[in-house]
């Protein structure tokens, strides 16, 4: 299946901890769903550490190519080695500046809890950061401060790392951006199909020809031989398809999936469970 929705999406994931190994990049998968079910598509997701130069490098090079919305994400803390905004504005000639409103929900918070340190305030202002003449996403669950930035036509999206304030912040800002712009959406189904080994192979492979604009993916399975394949296994199996519309896209689903129903009980019988709906 080649996706056919208008909208490209590029993700770069930064920080050292994501290329050491010490943490999973879930932000890029859990992005990577959301914009499938928005009806845009992920061209690529780029890992890389938390160098000013490489950030910048990595930006340019995305610039280069057909993304409409490049999402980067982490650094935007209040550490020294948070340094996105600033990579950015290496990337772009642009200078970086404190969003005022961002900043005085952080001093309030600060204060509140009894942070007086101008030193500690100021090092939380850093959250702040965002570049001249871009606009700002505030926080809806966290302190840092995102923003959009248009590059000729190209918006770049910065978030933050952790989880919650990322997807609380992709929701609030980015989606409605990518949503304005996509004109399809995807649904995506995972079910358990149980029947006999030896016929749900041709079956499958059949499906696949029979439906070309659907992707249909079984899960890994080991090899099964001799009187085994007489017996019934149970095998995970993804579905994904594009439509013009939500409704479209649950009409299609639901005559693909009857049709699938219909030959697995022509084939010999056999179980197709839900397990995973998008």
């Amino acid at each position: 299946m080649k996706p056919t929705g208008s909208v490209n999406i590029e993700i770069i994931a930064t920080g050292d901890e994501l290329i050491f190994g010490r943490i999973l990049d879930t932000n890029s998968h859990w992005i990577s769903k959301r914009v499938a079910e928005m009806g845009a598509r992920l061209r690529r997701v780029t890992m890389i550490g938390d160098e000013p130069e490489l950030i910048a490098s990595t930006l340019n090079e995305a610039l280069l190519r057909d993304a409409h919305f490049i999402i980067l994400t982490g650094g935007l803390g209040p550490s020294e080695d948070d340094l996105t905004v600033d990579s950015i504005g290496m990337a772009l000639g642009q200078e970086s500046m404190i969003d005022e409103e961002g900043a005085a929900k952080i001093e309030a918070v600060y204060r509140n809890r009894g942070i007086t340190d101008s030193a500690q305030i100021n090092r939380g202002r850093r959250m702040a950061r965002v570049l001249e003449g871009s606009k700002p996403m505030q926080n809806p669950v966290g302190f840092a401060v995102g923003m959009a930035v248009d590059v000729g036509g190209k918006t770049v999206c910065t978030l933050p790392g952790v989880p919650a304030e990322m997807k609380g912040m992709f929701d609030a800002h980015v989606a409605p951006m990518i949503q304005s712009q996509a004109t399809s959406v995807f649904q995506a189904k995972t079910y358990n199909i149980s029947m006999i080994w030896k016929d749900f192979f041709p079956l499958y492979r059949q499906m696949q020809i029979d439906y070309p604009d659907i992707y249909i993916k079984n899960a890994a399975t080991p090899p099964v031989e001799g009187e085994d394949r007489e017996k019934i296994h149970t095998i995970k199996v993804d579905f994904v398809l594009e439509a013009a519309t939500y409704e479209e896209a649950s009409k299609k689903m639901a005559e693909f999936l009857a049709d699938y129903r219909k030959r697995i009980d022509e084939a010999g019988g056999g179980d197709m469970d839900l397990i995973n709906a998008s």
